[in-house]
């Protein structure tokens, strides 16, 4: 009796090194988020936080006393005083500055997430539209950084139950159970979808269950070994904040360093990790994970290119809120016993609150006259399937669009910055009686470039432009219509072989190929990049659109992309000209916005360079 008590006290006792490792995760994640330090990275102090959530509430429930019942209804109980008060007013919070502060085409979208967080679901919302966490080419939500929570909500929900009524030999189990997560993490990263592996809670559970691991364990570390055992898992974390980078599959064979290093420190338990500031750091860590994120993403928005100073100011505000949160909410709720009922009614009511902040402030914006009309729609071959997604790579041979009918037919291939082209290119085709069949894939340029994505290469873009020549060749077409965007290639770069360098000779050699097939060719420039996301800029500058204008600029492998063409026989249309008007790239023509996203034209506003578009391939065919 007095043995179990002991061993609770010490159990429920906060480890000084488990709280300095708290500080020194959240630390990573918001240097990684603000830029500071070039800790590449470190988004992998999720990860950390994910090893000890594992062991700690495991830690909880292996010593928990009474019956399954009462300690499941004690543990559910603590965990919801423990997380949604400081989540609830972090909701509403985000959800009444994002109305305020945020792009108002994106409201819609931000208020189902905040159902999604509301509902402890905010990972499978982000999984279901796609969102890439390491790379976001757009507005990133204020909401993003609750897919972690919404991880170990689930894990939490879930793991008690199979702990307390299903495991019998625990220890195997969770060995077993680990190597599966694992093993399905790495496949699914690997040779299905990273977008799925990073957010479904399968893939993560390897993350928790080494922790959970640690906690059922009775191995110990004594004496002196304690202190090289932390040395060695801090070690592995400091290599892996120095070496990985978001380029890298996540969760891949790379994440399992810092899950491991994270371990060691745990298992060590060695007064050589503590350190009463990262404590301290360690004790605000969830309400500082909380706010540091929309504070970011709205001085992103507000100030593109925000200087180190503003950026450090920002973490003090951040600061300043999660003691706050800390102090008057997490503590007074910790010290709370049971739960009451009234609390669940308090907490969807004022979630209520928080959605429909977001749901008012949308269709306010949408039902507002304006100026601008916004065409934020993609290319009608997303939709039937004609634009490849990443995972795709064979040619689709029933794209045929314009008049089916004739006998002249025309292709159009390329990136994204192709597929941009085919409004236009469709209602030119159907004017002309030409038949348009088009072959386009996301992020893989019609070159002889491999490209690398995850850090790995592109295998599935290799295969779909190696069959591009031999396709092409077989439908004979009148003429080939190339349109590429020319900076992604910046990721096959060497320190040896630079940009431009690696693009024309990718270029070239797609050029030469398509020459030996007897095929003429037609190239379209690239188009200019805005550098941030247009029409979320128009949203917030109505009454004055020429602030999200743009300077005229050509890219370096831009340049050479025209030099090339005209060195293998091919025609060259730059569309600049009708895009920009001298030095300068206006967001808004004749009323639409010019662009749909950071890159691509929209819809509407391609349809207006039908004329130009039609004189240009009339002069070179």
């Amino acid at each position: 009796m007095v043995e179990d008590i002991l061993r609770q006290m010490k159990t429920y006792a906060k480890r000084r090194d488990i709280q300095a490792l708290r500080g020194v995760s959240v630390l990573l994640v918001i240097f990684y988020h603000y830029n500071i330090g070039g800790f590449k990275g470190g988004f992998l102090g999720v990860d950390v936080f994910f090893v000890i959530s594992g062991f700690v509430i495991t830690q909880k429930i292996a010593t928990g006393s009474g019956s399954v019942r009462a300690q499941l209804l004690s543990f559910y109980q603590s965990r919801a005083r423990r997380i949604l008060p400081v989540s609830l007013l972090s909701l509403l919070g985000i959800a009444i500055a994002s109305s305020f502060l945020l792009s108002p085409l994106n409201l819609h979208q931000y208020m189902v997430e905040g159902i999604g967080v509301l509902l402890t679901i905010p990972n499978l919302i982000f999984l279901n539209q796609n969102t890439d966490y390491l790379s976001q080419s757009l507005d990133p939500s204020p909401f993003l950084h609750f897919w972690s929570l919404g991880i170990e909500e689930q894990f939490y929900l879930v793991w008690p139950l199979l702990f307390l009524l299903f495991l019998r030999n625990r220890k195997k189990t969770i060995y077993l159970l680990t190597g599966l997560s694992l093993v399905f993490a790495l496949l699914t990263t690997y040779n299905f979808s990273e977008v799925y592996s990073f957010y479904l809670p399968t893939s993560r559970a390897w993350e928790l269950l080494i922790g959970a691991s640690l906690a059922v364990s009775k191995k110990t570390i004594e004496g002196a070994k304690k202190n090289l055992v932390a040395c060695i898992g801090w070690g592995g974390i400091v290599l892996s904040v120095i070496l990985i980078g978001s380029d890298q599959p996540t969760p891949g064979v790379s994440t399992i360093l810092p899950v491991l290093s994270a371990g060691l420190i745990v298992l060590a338990d060695s007064k050589l990790s503590t350190n009463r500031f990262l404590e301290w750091l360690g004790d605000l860590s969830f309400p500082l994970y909380l706010v540091h994120w929309p504070l970011i993403v709205i001085l992103n928005f507000r100030s593109p290119e925000p200087s180190v100073v503003s950026r450090l100011l920002l973490i003090t505000l951040a600061l300043g809120l999660s003691l706050f949160l800390h102090k008057f909410v997490e503590l007074k709720f910790r010290s709370i016993r049971g739960f009451r009922k009234r609390w669940i009614a308090i907490y969807f009511a004022l979630g209520a609150v928080a959605i429909s902040t977001l749901a008012v402030s949308s269709y306010s914006f949408n039902n507002s006259t304006s100026a601008i009309k916004f065409d934020l729609t993609s290319p009608a071959i997303y939709d039937n399937g004609c634009h490849l997604p990443f995972k795709e790579s064979e040619p689709k041979s029933s794209c045929i669009f314009g008049d089916q009918t004739s006998d002249s037919k025309i292709i159009l291939i390329g990136d994204s910055h192709g597929a941009q082209w085919f409004p236009a290119l469709e209602e030119f085709a159907t004017q002309t009686k030409r038949k348009l069949v088009t072959f386009t894939k996301s992020g893989c340029p019609a070159t002889d470039l491999p490209l690398m994505r995850g850090g790995i290469t592109d295998s599935e873009c290799v295969k779909w432009q190696r069959a591009l020549p031999k396709k092409l060749a077989s439908e004979k077409p009148e003429y080939v219509i190339i349109a590429n965007a020319t900076q992604i290639t910046a990721k096959v770069a060497t320190p040896t072989n630079s940009y431009v360098n690696t693009w024309s000779a990718g270029f070239s050699s797609f050029l030469e190929k398509l020459k030996a097939q007897g095929l003429k060719v037609i190239v379209i420039g690239d188009t200019p990049y805005p550098g941030k996301n247009s029409p979320s800029c128009l949203s917030v500058h109505l009454k004055d659109p020429t602030l999200c204008d743009v300077k005229r600029t050509r890219t370096p492998s831009s340049t050479v992309t025209k030099e090339i063409s005209l060195k293998y026989g091919a025609a060259f249309i730059d569309p600049l000209d009708w895009i920009c008007d001298g030095a300068t790239c206006p967001a808004v023509r004749g009323g639409i916005n010019v662009y749909r996203d950071n890159s691509h034209l929209s819809v509407a506003f391609t349809r207006t360079l039908v004329p130009a578009l039609t004189d240009a391939l009339n002069k070179v065919t």
